[in-house]
């Protein structure tokens, strides 16, 4: 799976983005033809869209939109074609806070909501929230242990 970026990204999140997304690849076996699209916008507009699609209000750190409801439906996809798995919507300035909140590394942080994000991309969700964290936690040890070697 690649990742399309839309809003501004500094180097150092690039290479962690992509790491984490080559990571989460393996993990699941995802063609590398399927893609995202992973947006950093203001609070303002991740308010919007959390009161818009979700129901909620105030800025949250990251919304995903999947296009497909389980990596069943997704593993059903030819591996050849490009196909779209959804978009993705991080807040910088949310990551910022609860990365001092939470005493993480903003890249950390970045790739925790990364990574969760892309377990609802793949049909994860909070209606199973033990079976969300220990997915996310399974990948994200793998991420945090791969780039710290």
């Amino acid at each position: 799976m690649q990742v399309i970026c839309n809003g501004y990204f500094y180097a150092d999140e690039k290479i962690s983005i992509s790491h984490a997304v080559n990571v989460f690849n393996k993990h699941f076996n995802i063609s590398d033809h399927f893609y995202f699209t992973l947006n950093s916008v203001s609070s303002d507009k991740i308010s919007e869209l959390n009161s818009k699609h979700f129901n909620k209000s105030g800025p949250t750190d990251v919304l995903s939109f999947p296009l497909f409801e389980s990596l069943d439906e997704i593993n059903k996809l030819n591996p050849e074609n490009e196909e779209s798995l959804g978009d993705m919507f991080f807040c910088r300035t949310i990551l910022k806070k609860n990365a001092v909140d939470y005493s993480k590394h903003l890249i950390d942080e970045l790739q925790l909501v990364l990574v969760h994000g892309l377990l609802h991309l793949v049909g994860y969700s909070h209606v199973d929230e033990k079976k969300l964290r220990e997915k996310e936690n399974e990948v994200l040890d793998k991420v945090w242990n791969e780039s710290r070697k």
